[in-house]
């Protein structure tokens, strides 16, 4: 038996001898099946297996062909279930044909005829699909479906285990294929979804009230990058890097368009006498979930533009922050200005003005970032207000007590941010301690209260020219500002004598340094 099969296979595409080796090999096998008794197959099953032709190299498979059913004219929304008749068809016929060619010992004939017209079938169906959804679909259909049971892996055939029979290269040049379409498809859909995305913001730049259009932008962008590569991660973790790595391509393009644009819109929003917050927050909003999505899908990835990527939206969160502290900026100077020249107290005007401008509903950890900053410039300029101010006119303006003014006003300040973006830095401890400094009697107090400032104020190490402004501010002469400034740490004496209090409190804050050093070891 195994002689006649080496002489069908060697006389593979000379129709011919086929002809008469077939006539001999049918009639033994009717034989055998009679035997069996078994119903004797129908020899045109067998003929047409058998017969092909050598045109171009290739085999005439038109028996094979008659079994396998014809791509649908909707192939695009009916491709599944056409798979599933082509699985269906191909496996029954294996199943039915597969006693006769056992006995024939012509099992790998039969397999290598089917495998070869089922690609043949398959490369017609990855000419004809459009979307890369359906590449993938034909793709797991390859990898996952046909070797399974309910085709080449069906209990009836595991006799002859096909798996191991069929030509495995064509499986891979046609994966290859399958691939690289794949990519080009993704490519052209996500360049084409993306320019809709930004299309779409252009036009929900003014909507306002609309919490779609506010997160609408970002959560687009994200789905659209994310849905094909978590499809192919089903299929291949090496094919969702692939896919991944052009849809991050595509974003890095989408990206750069949307900086430049959205740079030019918020410049110009910027420049209003009232700018809606909104645009603002918007962009640092989309800016920090995309970020933090490509942060999250990334960790095991290198290259795919992700340093590009984090560049540009970092620049873009940087703009967006610097033109939302320019307007807070110009925004308090204004007020305080007005606030501490005139003659009734009433800072709860600004704080009004504070809550309206930052009240509506943010991302949490976005609207958190932004009030810190708002937090700490307030109150530096502030700082800078109150000590421009002659301290006897706000005696006058204000209260005789200056110090337990600007207290109030601190924790005003502080409450007010607090309950806009709960756990914000503490960024008015500066401002409290002007009570303490100004009810110092003694040089001994004010550089007591002076070493804890800049111990405890994170407002001093952002400016600190305030410090000594402050002092003078107080009333203290030139040189007991420096002999005060000379203690703390960091500074150079000004002068060769130290008095015994200056070396005092230079001990003091040597002990409050190491203190902090060690708070800041156990924080670390």
């Amino acid at each position: 038996m195994q002689a006649e099969h080496v002489l069908i296979e060697s006389t593979f595409n000379r129709p011919n001898r086929m002809k008469e080796i077939f006539k001999s090999v049918a009639k033994r096998a009717d034989s055998k099946m009679r035997k069996l008794g078994r119903r004797k197959p129908r020899r045109t099953d067998s003929k047409r297996l058998l017969m092909e032709n050598n045109n171009n190299d290739r085999h005439d498979e038109r028996s094979v062909s008659q079994h396998v059913p014809e791509p649908p004219a909707d192939l695009d929304q009916n491709l599944q279930q056409h798979l599933f008749k082509v699985q269906e068809a191909v496996c029954n016929e294996l199943v039915r044909l597969g006693p006769l060619f056992e006995t024939m010992g012509l099992m790998d004939c039969l397999f290598d005829c089917y495998h070869r017209h089922t690609f043949h079938h398959l490369n017609d169906l990855l000419q004809k699909v459009h979307s890369s959804q359906n590449c993938l679909v034909l793709m797991k259909w390859v990898l996952q479906t046909y070797p399974s049971a309910e085709l080449l892996g069906h209990p009836d055939l595991q006799r002859t285990d096909p798996i191991k029979k069929v030509d495995s290269l064509l499986n891979q040049e046609w994966l290859q294929k399958a691939r690289d379409k794949l990519l080009d498809n993704v490519e052209k859909e996500v360049r084409a979804l993306l320019e809709k995305i930004l299309q779409i913001e252009k036009k929900n730049q003014e909507d306002f009230d609309c919490e779609e259009a506010f997160v609408g932008f970002y959560v687009d962008t994200i789905q659209c990058i994310e849905a094909v590569p978590k499809e192919a991660q089903k299929i291949s973790r090496k094919l969702s890097l692939d896919v991944r790595a052009v849809c991050f391509r595509e974003l890095l393009t989408f990206l750069e368009r949307y900086s430049t644009e959205q740079e030019e819109i918020l410049v110009k929003k910027a420049k209003l006498d009232k700018p809606e917050m909104i645009p603002f927050f918007k962009t640092l909003t989309a800016c920090s979930k995309i970020k933090l999505h490509v942060q999250t899908t990334t960790k095991d990835v290198k290259g795919c533009h992700i340093e590009e990527i984090m560049e540009t939206l970092e620049n873009m969160e940087d703009l967006t922050l610097t033109l939302l502290k320019q307007i807070v900026t110009d925004m308090a100077k204004r007020n305080l200005e007005r606030y501490f020249k005139t003659e009734n107290k009433h800072f709860f005007v600004f704080i009004v003005l504070i809550e309206t401008y930052f009240s509506k509903d943010f991302c949490q950890d976005v609207k958190k970032r932004v009030m810190n900053e708002v937090y700490k410039l307030i109150s530096h300029i502030y700082l800078k207000h109150l000590v421009r101010t002659s301290h006897s006119k706000l005696t006058k303006r204000w209260s005789p007590d200056v110090g337990q003014a600007v207290t109030e006003d601190a924790e005003l300040l502080h409450n007010t941010i607090s309950n806009l973006a709960p756990g914000v830095q503490q960024w008015n401890l500066m401002l409290l301690k002007i009570k303490e400094l100004l009810d110092c009697q003694s040089i001994v107090a004010v550089q007591l209260t002076v070493a804890s400032m800049q111990k405890e104020c994170p407002t001093w190490r952002e400016d600190q020219d305030l410090l000594p402004t402050l002092l003078r501010w107080k009333g203290l002469s030139g040189w007991r500002v420096k002999e005060v400034m000379n203690i703390l740490p960091g500074q150079q004496p000004r002068s060769r004598s130290v008095s015994c209090f200056s070396w005092l409190f230079c001990w003091v804050s040597r002990e409050s340094t190491i203190t902090s050093r060690e708070e800041d070891a156990s924080d670390c």
